[in-house]
């Protein structure tokens, strides 16, 4: 028997049932006299029958965690699935057979909203995304001071609890007013403790934040959206940050590696929705990145008669240097970087640093070490290229 209920049951996902009553209950009242009822058409329910008995004699264990892993690999399927269709083109045929296929898991508006926003708008439309229920909070408890709550639960825990709710033995979807009484209950045990030991220190700082965060809806909805954000928060932090600068000094956000970095989040374990929000927020409204543009046109554009003569000069060198294997692969490493380019608005930049950083840096180093006796081009070579010529000479002596 496979661990995961809902994929061996073909369970609907979206959102999935995960307490362990109300999943007896939908099994026993209305998926087996369902699959009962038609067994003799589909022999595999016979199965199903048998497998949910002896889930529910189990006792229906691990419901949410296992209602999160398989939501995310259905959702992943069906964002797979989507993006072929999306290659292929979207007609009415394949989007019907792909709700068909799906719609035991998800709601039909969740398939809908992931092929529409493709299918209506250009590939180099950038669409602003909604912000998710899951992240919905004017004000969610600062990344600092979870990283707070998350020391103090891994030193008074010795690392068995990950949050408030499994220190105080409660569920996350517990009503608030019943976790606060146990969060008084737990806050007054904590305090017979003797406070002189690290574990004790730990505590007590967590119980004077029991009062607080559960005290009512909104400030609980503080906690649970901060939950759901540390491991992105964390990220920020990583490697996020690192782009911001760059992006508001050209006063572009890359396309590429913005969707690029869309992809990375999600494999944080977060939908589809939560991502796309999370990295708009955090570049385009907390930084103030501009929004992505993707370049029309691709390639060098307007500057495609500099590219073709820059290669033209670089295969010179090579040629010029045909018995120097260091120089002949910098050079040809550098002709590559130059036919990667494919954003005509970004050429002047990426061959600026191309060329007048990188190349310079390795040319200089060059000649530090004595490793050459002759310029990096012939001089009268650049008397060709007038246009290159202030910018190579450089490299001629």
């Amino acid at each position: 028997m496979t661990k995961n209920i809902f994929l061996e049951l073909e369970l609907f996902l979206d959102p999935p049932i995960d307490e362990a009553e109300a999943m007896r209950e939908h099994l026993e009242k209305t998926k087996i006299p369902f699959w009962q009822n038609n067994q003799a058409s589909v022999p595999g329910y016979e199965i199903f029958i048998d497998r949910a008995k002896k889930y529910i004699a189990a006792g229906l264990p691990r419901l949410e965690d296992q209602g999160k892993e398989a939501y995310k690999e259905k959702y992943g399927e069906l964002e797979e699935q989507i993006k072929i269709i999306i290659d292929l083109g979207v007609t009415e045929k394949n989007v019907k057979n792909l709700k068909n296929d799906f719609k035991k898991f998800f709601r039909e508006d969740t398939i809908k909203k992931l092929i529409s926003p493709s299918s209506d708008q250009s590939d180099d439309e950038f669409v602003i995304p909604d912000c998710p229920a899951s992240l919905k909070c004017k004000k969610p408890i600062s990344f600092g001071d979870m990283l707070k709550i998350s020391d103090d639960l891994d030193v008074a825990t010795d690392g068995t609890c990950d949050s408030l709710y499994e220190l105080l033995g409660v569920h996350e979807k517990d009503k608030t007013a019943d976790i606060l009484t146990e969060a008084k209950k737990k806050a007054k045990e904590i305090n017979d403790i003797a406070k002189k030991d690290i574990k004790a220190n730990a505590l007590n700082r967590l119980s004077r934040k029991f009062g607080h965060i559960f005290k009512s809806d909104t400030e609980r909805n503080k906690y649970d959206v901060a939950i759901k954000r540390f491991s992105f928060d964390g990220y920020v932090n990583k490697t996020l940050k690192l782009y911001v600068d760059s992006w508001i000094t050209k006063n572009k956000t890359d396309w590429k590696q913005y969707h690029a970095l869309i992809d990375e989040v999600k494999e944080l374990g977060y939908t589809q929705e939560e991502t796309a929000w999370l990295v708009y927020e955090y570049f385009c409204i907390t930084k103030k990145c501009p929004l992505p543009k993707k370049s029309k046109g691709g390639g060098w554009g307007k500057h495609e008669p500099m590219r073709l003569d820059l290669i033209r000069v670089l295969n010179e060198g090579i040629d010029y240097h045909r018995s120097n294997p260091k120089i002949k692969n910098k050079l040809q490493s550098v002709i590559e970087q130059l036919n990667e380019i494919d954003d005509p608005d970004s050429v002047e930049s990426i061959v600026k640093q191309i060329i007048d950083e990188d190349l310079r840096k390795f040319w200089d180093s060059c000649k530090s070490d004595g490793s050459i006796t002759i310029p990096l081009f012939k001089p009268a070579l650049l008397a060709n290229y007038p246009k290159l010529r202030s910018f190579l000479l450089y490299f001629t002596h």
